[in-house]
């Protein structure tokens, strides 16, 4: 029986995992992700009014009447126009293929009784939502990959998970239902494993990572509102160029110039560079030439960078025994 406990907890993902509004955003510089847990941190607004609500909610002793599953309330017909209605209302990417009441409930909030529905929307596209109208505040959708991560992180952190999940089709497992995305985005992979990476608080995208038997592995990109056209699956190697890294299959990480200056300071160069210059790279030693202006070096500097498990050695000289070799410093006027 799903209890009114569950219901809450769910609305609880929603506001913080999907929505972003109390997430702290504590991933690595540059990232447009989330965390992938529920944990505030020592980030201000975590101790808000909505998460002191939560910790009242969880110990309701509230219970759906999910056994009186019966007349219009719990109709299936009724559950598929009403997700019709909540999915054109949030514009989620989805082409509702079925639909159930999961859950509801009269619920105190602020003082108020909220008239609480829970619906399970499966899609066309493979993909799943948990929606929740609460009228007169805004409906809210949680999609079935973010509510399967936050049971795996009440898990991880030692609590007891809320139990609320997808159950249609081939929801109710999350590899099973990547693959149903992947399969009818015309992507062939036996899922090997699957990994919530989390939602963008750039533009609400979501981002799933699936690493496939014979080795390759994909992000699954979903946006937060849209025509389900719109689902994208990207390859490890090519997400990687869009910031989005994979950590269940190998990838590559692109050379940038901060790659470059981090492979001089591991050599312990006698120069501070104030300013560095991508030339290319060697047609046979294949590695990456660069002109560094640092005021150690008057004469300027250029640098032979071997990355990637190129053996061949590390190497500087200066401008005028790089003109030797073809190459021009435009850097050195500078200092």
């Amino acid at each position: 029986m799903r209890s009114a406990t569950i219901v809450l907890a769910f609305t609880f993902v929603v506001l913080l995992g999907w929505a972003g509004a109390v997430h702290a955003q504590r991933g690595s510089p540059g990232s447009p992700f989330t965390p992938n847990s529920v944990d505030c941190g020592p980030v201000a607004g975590c101790e808000t009014a909505l998460m002191k609500q939560w910790e009242m909610y969880r110990d309701l002793p509230f219970h759906l009447d999910q056994h009186l599953r019966q007349g219009k309330e719990w109709d299936k017909e009724f559950a598929r126009k009403q997700s019709e209605k909540l999915i054109h209302e949030l514009s989620l990417p989805c082409e509702l293929v079925d639909a159930e009441r999961a859950g509801g409930g009269r619920i105190a909030v602020d003082g108020h009784m909220l008239d609480v529905k829970v619906y399970e929307a499966a899609c066309r596209s493979g993909t799943g939502y948990l929606l929740v109208s609460q009228p007169p505040r805004n409906s809210l959708a949680v999609s079935c990959f973010a509510a399967e991560a936050s049971h795996v992180a009440d898990i991880a952190r030692g609590l007891k998970p809320d139990g609320f999940s997808c159950v249609l089709s081939d929801q109710n497992n999350v590899k099973t239902m990547a693959a149903s995305v992947l399969n009818r985005a015309g992507t062939v992979c036996d899922v090997k494993d699957y990994h919530w990476l989390g939602v963008s608080h750039v533009n609400g995208t979501e981002y799933s990572e699936v690493a496939c038997a014979d080795g390759n592995g994909y992000v699954l990109e979903i946006p937060k509102t849209g025509p389900a056209a719109q689902i994208s699956v990207v390859g490890c190697q090519d997400a990687v160029k869009q910031g989005v890294k994979c950590t269940l299959s190998p990838v590559t990480m692109p050379v940038t110039l901060q790659t470059l200056r981090d492979a001089i300071a591991n050599q312990a160069v006698d120069c501070e560079p104030a300013e560095i210059r991508y030339i290319g790279r060697e047609t046979q030693g294949r590695r990456y030439v660069v002109e560094l202006r640092c005021p150690q070096q008057p004469k300027g500097l250029v640098a032979f960078i071997p990355l990637e498990g190129n053996p061949k050695p590390f190497e500087t000289v200066d401008c005028s025994a790089a003109a030797a070799r073809a190459l021009k410093c435009t850097l050195t006027a500078k200092q």
